[in-house]
């Protein structure tokens, strides 16, 4: 049997099958290999073998696409970390942009975009990625991401500059006040999972021209951000994430408006590796994009 796991900051996704079938496909928290210790990513693969009472001899090959693993550094402690629970596996570890890639543009040039709880960008030749522009982490960077809009809305909150129906809607539905917030962001250990939830509240106030506003805002900073590397858009782009899919019209407006062709949105890369999984695995094996 073969594992697929394609997981993100938030979420992950992973699948068993073989030639003929699929075993199980289940959901569990996301990975981003950058912050999580390889303790944390061993707890979650364990989690992963209990639930689905896989016998990790019985495995075969894992293929792992997952957030921070461009770095090749952080690639390999997801590595060490399977193969502490897979010692007899072949095991590889992708980049998540990657698997945006095959699942956004096959073999099509363009750039892609990943906007969910973090943003990174690409530009993909049709066969592998061939420029990937810097990823800075929530502190300073991951313009257009669900962190960065969650950190534009607190900020906002803050210094009230919110509406106040608005305000008030946020704090009964965080359960939270002010000195709640700054406890949130300055007391916590992942304060990017704080600002990063905040979106989905967001979504119920987009009528309001100050929530679109500042959703729009943090696109345009992602497409400026992307022309100051990038230079010319010379492809369209495409995009995954929930961030990217739930405020699409929002994302396809700011991009219209910086003369930008979007050709496709999906909200996640992991649907249609469980469509076309068989397929795509032999496009991913040989297009010489392993990071271990």
């Amino acid at each position: 049997m073969n594992i697929l796991i394609e997981s993100g900051a938030t979420k992950s996704t992973s699948i068993g099958y073989n030639d003929t079938c699929t075993f199980f496909t289940y959901k569990t928290i996301g990975i981003n290999a950058t912050y999580a210790s390889k303790e944390t990513i061993i707890a979650v693969f364990q989690e992963i073998i209990t639930k689905n009472n896989i016998i990790t001899a019985e495995i075969e090959n894992i293929y792992y696409y997952g957030a921070g693993c461009f770095n090749v550094m952080n690639a390999l402690k997801v590595k060490e970390a399977l193969l502490d629970l897979f010692p007899t596996a072949n095991i590889d570890v992708f980049s998540d942009l990657l698997a945006a890639c095959h699942a956004l543009c096959t073999n099509v040039k363009g750039f892609v975009g990943i906007l969910g709880t973090g943003s990174a960008s690409c530009f993909f030749d049709g066969k592998q990625i061939v420029d990937k522009a810097p990823a800075l982490g929530y502190l300073l960077g991951d313009e257009g991401s669900g962190t960065y809009i969650g950190k534009m809305f607190v900020k906002e909150y803050l210094t009230d500059k919110i509406d106040a129906t608005i305000a008030l809607h946020f704090e009964e539905t965080f359960a939270i006040s002010k000195s709640g917030v700054v406890e949130k962001i300055y007391q916590t250990p992942k304060p990017q999972t704080f600002f990063s939830s905040i979106p989905i509240f967001l979504q119920k106030h987009l009528e309001n021209i100050q929530i679109e506003t500042l959703i729009a805002n943090s696109f345009q900073d992602f497409f400026d951000i992307q022309t100051d590397y990038y230079g010319k858009f010379s492809h369209p782009w495409f995009f995954c994430g929930s961030i990217a899919y739930f405020f699409q019209d929002i994302l396809i407006e700011t991009a219209q408006k910086n003369n930008i062709i979007i050709e496709k949105i999906i909200q996640g890369a992991a649907d249609p590796y469980v469509r076309d999984i068989l397929c795509l695995q032999n496009n991913i094996l040989n297009d010489g994009q392993r990071q271990t």
